[in-house]
């Protein structure tokens, strides 16, 4: 499969109609099309924009299974497109137990790639991930033909060895959608450049923006190369939509001449494993 050595990204940065799968994903389909009008190789929607990130005890009644419904629509869009989407959602397991995912669906023209359960939940204050949704388990690292991708969610990227482990799992590329709350803007401005500069490797950032409920969203979705510069931003609380370059090979060059794998010292992940399991067991 030959690759790409830049990619070329939309991000569609829009608010929610809570708990209205069709309305939402009805507005996706027309960005679905302006962005491949625009050349775009990947679209990208918010954390939850199927249903709104605070559709909230609603989520029981509107999640959807990854395959479902609105995963084949986007399947059809894709393939009639030739581009490849990630659109946030909550994501019904079917099998026992019957748990329901903060997720988000990978689609490419070729069909379903897959899906990615957000690890990370925020619970606390004002946060309550954990109480509608149960956590993921799986780090998933997607070979396309955009190049090997990596995916989190929101308050994933604050976790530094999710991001090394993707790295050294070999995505070039790190694909993060969020529902980012107005009041944690500055950490957003500081989080995905620390975590690009420390890998060597790119992340575009999709967020929601607008209010629901008593949350408001600022946006200022991103593009940062593997230097951890901003290359291209969104606008700030207001809906937006960003087309921007992604560079795989600036990436590649980067790491072969920083090397900074080579100086990884397992060992150190050995020992926060052991710590972490240690305090569980307290």
């Amino acid at each position: 499969m030959e690759k790409a050595n830049r990619i070329t990204v939309a991000l569609a940065q829009l608010n929610s109609e809570l708990a209205d799968n069709g309305a939402n994903l009805r507005r996706a389909q027309d960005y679905i099309a302006r962005a491949a009008r625009d050349g775009a190789d990947l679209v990208m929607f918010p954390e939850l924009y199927l249903q709104g990130y605070r559709a909230d005890d609603r989520f029981a009644d509107c999640a959807e299974p990854i395959p479902g419904p609105s995963t084949q629509a986007l399947v059809d869009a894709a393939r009639e497109h030739r581009i490849h989407i990630i659109m946030g959602m909550a994501r019904l397991e079917t099998s026992y137990p019957h748990c329901i995912y903060n997720s988000l669906c990978f689609v490419a023209p070729e069909g379903l790639l897959g899906f990615y359960d957000k690890i990370h939940l925020g619970t606390f204050h004002p946060f309550t991930e954990g109480v509608y949704f149960a956590p993921g388990r799986h780090t998933p690292v997607f070979d396309t033909n955009l190049g090997p991708a990596s995916l989190q969610i929101c308050y994933d990227a604050s976790f530094p060895e999710l991001t090394r482990l993707y790295a050294m799992k070999g995505s070039l590329v790190n694909l993060v959608i969020s529902a980012g709350p107005s009041e944690a803007r500055e950490s957003w401005e500081i989080t995905l450049r620390q975590r690009s500069k420390e890998n060597a490797m790119p992340s575009v950032y999709c967020n929601a923006v607008g209010r629901q409920k008593d949350f408001s969203f600022f946006g200022g979705s991103k593009i940062i190369n593997a230097y951890g510069r901003v290359v291209s931003e969104a606008k700030f609380d207001e809906e937006d939509f960003l087309i921007g370059t992604v560079d795989i090979e600036e990436a590649l060059l980067l790491r072969r001449q920083k090397l900074p794998f080579r100086d990884c010292r397992p060992e150190i992940f050995e020992e926060l494993a052991a710590v972490t399991r240690h305090r569980d067991r307290a």
